[in-house]
């Protein structure tokens, strides 16, 4: 029976030992004096074989990025637990709404308006991702009409847009949007220079169109006869109209983000939003003396629409970027209800044909990652 060589352990333990120790004290001035030694068992005797040692000893570590070599004396690498973001944008909006009310005893389309309203926009973005991939996102901007914008105002005799008997122009000046978004989800990696990540989120999209500076374009009579109207508008301008009107589309989305770094500096952003929303909005017609006031007519309904974005970013410094982004929205309702308010307390229902909103804007951006 072979005994245990407690000599040979003895060896063994203060060889390992000293391998243990030797990257630590390598950085000091005692480098070139340190040594080690193994012992190999080959065949039936052992032999010993001395280690050197580099003076400048190196630890290989492998990352995402790839393969390096760093010091023993480097602090060891940490990974973040969580990263974020915060964008502020400035930029070109329009929006174009419309909406058309008939039906029951009336044309299917009896009057139709129209807004359409360039503005300058501010937006504030950020977002949230930890370490695991659970994901924050939200967005606010306010937009408000730097310009005249268009507003018509068309009334129907007959179905189908017939026998238009009015029309009238006027600006959009003073129009405001606010727009709030948040979301949350999973971010997935896809690689090295990718990520997608799934979201569902609550929005509300709001508006004040406005209507000044009125001017009737068109005038029939006869065909306002069809309807049993006695119309006598005159052609031109007319004076101190302030009319509103409010839209609110309150929506639960579900859609996808995604990131692709084309490059050290450059990175390529999209994202898709489909909606399902309730829309309300309310309305003073302020010229209409036979409307009450400040409530003239609301109108209800609930719909669905999309919305997407893209940009293109490029790294000023560690953690700063400006980008350029693009976005388009689109939102349609199905068939609500019109409910008017008369200036003696009667009220009236019809339908609501449908409220169309097509919005896109494009901005610079600044981005700072943390």
């Amino acid at each position: 029976m072979m005994l245990f060589d407690f000599r040979l352990f003895f060896r063994l333990t203060v060889a390992t030992a000293t391998l243990a120790s030797a990257p630590v004290l390598a950085a000091g001035r005692w480098t070139d004096k340190l040594a080690a030694k193994i012992t190999v068992f080959d065949g039936a005797t052992p032999r010993e074989s001395e280690i050197k040692l580099r003076p400048d000893p190196k630890m290989t570590v492998f990352t995402p990025e790839g393969r390096r070599e760093i010091p023993f004396d480097t602090p060891w690498p940490t990974s973040s637990t969580k990263s974020g973001w915060l964008a502020i944008a400035a930029g070109y909006r329009r929006d174009n709404m419309r909406f058309n009310i008939g039906g029951k005893g009336y044309p299917n389309i009896l009057s139709e308006l129209e807004w359409q309203t360039p503005a300058t926009q501010i937006r504030a973005d950020g977002g949230w991702t930890h370490a695991s991939g659970a994901t924050l996102k939200g967005h606010l901007a306010i937009a408000h009409t730097f310009a005249k914008g268009e507003n018509r105002d068309s009334d129907y005799a007959l179905d189908n847009r017939q026998a238009e008997f009015s029309r009238s122009h006027a600006d959009t000046t003073g129009s405001e949007m606010l727009d709030a978004s948040l979301g949350a989800g999973w971010t997935l990696r896809l690689g090295s220079a990718a990520t997608l990540t799934p979201l569902i989120g609550l929005a509300r999209y709001e508006s004040i169109y406005r209507s000044s500076n009125g001017r009737q374009v068109l005038s029939d009579a006869a065909a306002a006869s069809l309807l049993g109207i006695a119309w006598n508008v005159p052609l031109g301008p007319f004076d101190e109209l302030h009319s509103r009107y409010h839209p609110i589309w309150s929506s639960i989305w579900l859609g996808l983000d995604g990131e692709l770094k084309a490059g050290q500096r450059v990175a390529l952003r999209g994202s898709l939003k489909h909606h399902w929303f309730t829309y309300k909005a309310e309305a003073d017609w302020n010229l209409r003396s036979d409307l009450a006031h400040p409530l003239s007519f609301v109108h209800k309904d609930s719909g669905k629409g999309w919305e997407a974005e893209v940009g293109a970013a490029i790294a000023l410094d560690k953690g700063h970027q400006l980008s350029i982004d693009l976005s388009k929205r689109s939102m349609k309702t199905q068939q609500g209800k019109d409910t008017t308010f008369f200036y003696n307390g009667a009220s009236s229902t019809i339908d609501l044909g449908e409220a169309v909103l097509g919005s896109w804007s494009i901005s610079l951006a600044y981005r700072y990652e943390f």
